[in-house]
Parts: structure tokens; sequence; C-alpha cells
């Protein structure tokens, strides 16, 4: 089957639950599939996603007009390749705000594009609620929803989604190192990550990157549902 481009959203309301790890799993994903996804990341001015996608990373500052259109228009200006979008929580209104104003989504699926959000879903009753809103707003093509282990997640569990499994503290600290690349890890560059580690996140990013993809048949079968 032919690859569809597609444009990834990580998004949660709430902060420091994974979601950027989840933006560079997406995109060292990608890559080891043979793809050249490009990543936005609207958390201006730090941008962290810089540091570990030089070279295809750009930073639209979210708060500002001029960086919504930014981002928007860089999608646009070049479809035909994937695009990891990394939204901080505190722009997840103003996003989908300006998307609904702007008929984003149906102007990306014209041009080819399709739409998945992954929600990393907290354990709060309020972080449920809203992924629920975010599940029915017009135009995405899959709804994934997240739990991370590391901090629990309040979505039911008989309903499909994605896990992150849980790291060690030491090993979820060791791999944010500036650059630290988890595509250069699995294809047998430990990166000086200390080797009592190396079993550890080997066995995380088999777990996350096989369900990764495992998705492609869940957008097929949504598809023909609708």
């Amino acid at each position: 089957m032919a690859h569809i481009s597609t444009v990834y959203i990580t998004a949660s309301d709430q902060h420091r639950n994974g979601k950027t790890l989840l933006a560079r799993l997406l995109a060292d994903y990608l890559m080891l599939d043979g793809h050249d996804p490009f990543v936005i990341d609207t958390d201006a001015p730090d941008g962290p996603l810089r540091n570990y996608f030089p070279g295809r990373t750009a930073l639209a500052d979210f708060s500002q007009t001029q960086g919504q259109m930014k981002l928007f228009d860089t999608i646009m200006a070049s479809p035909g390749r994937d695009y990891v979008v990394d939204l901080p929580a505190r722009h997840l209104e103003g996003f989908f705000k300006a998307v609904g104003e702007l008929n984003f989504f149906a102007e990306a699926h014209k041009a080819g594009f399709r739409i998945i959000v992954f929600f990393i879903v907290d354990r709060s009753n309020t972080s449920l609620k809203t992924a629920r809103l975010v599940q029915e707003f017009p135009g995405i093509d899959l709804f994934v929803p997240v739990h991370n282990e590391f901090v629990g997640s309040n979505w039911p569990k008989g309903e499909s989604g994605l896990i992150i499994p849980a790291l060690p503290q030491a090993l979820a600290f060791a791999i944010t190192e500036r650059r630290f690349s988890l595509r250069s890890f699995v294809l047998g560059d430990t990166q000086h990550l200390a080797p009592e580690y190396h079993a550890a996140l080997s066995t995380f990013l088999y777990d996350v990157l096989g369900n990764l993809g495992n998705l492609e048949p869940l957008v097929s079968l949504k598809a023909l549902r609708d």
C-alpha cells in the first residue's frame, strides 16, 4: 500500500507527561520506516525538539499569529511528506480554535494529507473529558489516546490506544541528553549510554515502535467504517 502523507499531532491538556518524548518517537519511527518527516515545535522559545532533529525542525511560536501561520503554511507549502507537530498543553485550545477558523484539516485533506492526533490522557477526569472533546473534533482521521505508564492515565482500559511503558528514572533522564538519537540507538549506536541501560531501552523501543507500526490498519479500518 502506498504511503499517505500524514500530519501527526502530539497533544495533551497536562504538562510534563511525555508528550515531547512521544513526538521524538514518532519522528524516529518514520525515519526508520524510510520516510522523511519534518518536525514543527511550537514550544517557543526553547524548542527542545531542535536538539534531537537538527535540520528537520522548525520552531513556530503558536502564541503569536505569525507563528500560527508559520505552522500551517509550512505544512501546506510542502505536501508529499510527513509532519510531526508537538503541541504544548498551553496551546491546545488555541490550536484547535485556529484549525476550526481556518478549516485547516479540510484543506490538508485536499492537499493529500491525513490527520492523526495522539493525545496523552493524564490521570484527572478533566484530562479524560478534554480527550473526548478532541476525539470528536471534525477532520481527524485517527485519534490515538496515549497512556504513559510513568504518569498514569484515566483513559478506560477496555478502549484501544498507545501505551508508553515506564522507563527507569535514570534512563528516562539519560535519553533527554542533547541530541541523543533514539533512531541511532536502534541502528546500533549506543551513544555512550551506560551499558546497564541498553536492554531496558531496547525493550522500550521495540514495544513502542512496534505499536506505532500497527496504526496503519486502524486508519484503514476507520476509513472503511466512515
